[in-house]
């Protein structure tokens, strides 16, 4: 995904603020890039986390994330989580 546009390239850097808050890997935010692998790449992303994360993302931009929203596909990389954030956003 490429984050050319202001605005999503805002909400890139907020979610990707959420992730590493929610999913306390400071130590690694540098290196978090819109490919970056979410789901099977990072450990400290399981069931519970998810959730704690999808909390996170509506509390930080305001939106509403219904459960037959929620599918794997958008936790795949940091990008397609993006690009889920700011379709709820628009």
């Amino acid at each position: 995904m490429a984050c050319s546009h202001p605005d999503t390239q805002a909400n890139f850097e907020n979610v990707k603020a959420v992730v590493v808050a929610t999913l306390g890997i400071k130590d690694r935010a540098d290196g978090l890039v819109p490919e970056s692998e979410l789901l099977g790449n990072l450990p400290e992303l399981d069931s519970l986390a998810v959730v704690e994360l999808l909390i996170a993302l509506q509390d930080r931009f305001g939106i509403e994330i219904e459960d037959d929203e929620v599918v794997g596909d958008i936790f795949e990389t940091l990008g397609q989580l993006t690009a889920f954030i700011d379709a709820k956003v628009r």
